[in-house]
């Protein structure tokens, strides 16, 4: 008889819970902060997809980058935009091909340092290659040894010209 109480008990409190689980996640919806790191806007109605694609971004602490976004096709020349929160308002780029190839490098300067989030918007142009993927990487470098920081890495989709 204790035996089937305690089951029922422990039967009850899963059900509890659970039930409880269920409203908070259908209720519950949190504009996210500017510390959480997301690749999409949430609230957005999915049925909406071109103002969705239009709001995508990929960050981490120092970089909010709206374009290109991941996996999307480029060109030999394409535009790098978005926020950065960087010492001195300057960070570095780089693209390289599946083989390691460097395309392109350089800096960009945001229009504010650090602590602020300062907006950029460069176009970065390269050189022809057999690969059709890449991969885009933004980054701070080190003030201590030059060593990249807040590495951020976006595959890229190069499309060959006919």
């Amino acid at each position: 008889m204790q035996k089937k109480w305690f089951m029922s008990m422990g039967l009850l409190a899963v059900i509890t819970l659970t039930s409880g689980c269920q409203q908070g996640d259908e209720t519950v919806a949190k504009p996210a902060s500017e510390d959480q790191h997301q690749t999409n806007s949430e609230t957005k109605d999915p049925a909406d997809h071109n103002e969705q694609e239009e709001t995508k971004t990929v960050e981490n602490e120092a970089f909010k980058i709206s374009a290109p976004i991941p996996n999307q096709t480029i060109h030999e020349d394409f535009t790098l935009k978005g926020t950065a929160r960087v010492f001195e308002a300057t960070f570095h780029y780089k693209l390289e091909d599946d083989q390691h190839n460097i395309l392109a490098e350089g800096f960009i300067t945001a229009d504010k340092g650090a602590p602020e989030w300062g907006d950029f918007e460069v176009k970065i142009s390269f050189k022809e290659t057999t690969s059709t993927n890449a991969m885009l990487t933004i980054f701070e470098e080190s003030a201590k040894d030059g060593s990249p920081q807040h590495e951020l890495f976006i595959p890229l989709i190069i499309e060959k010209n006919k």
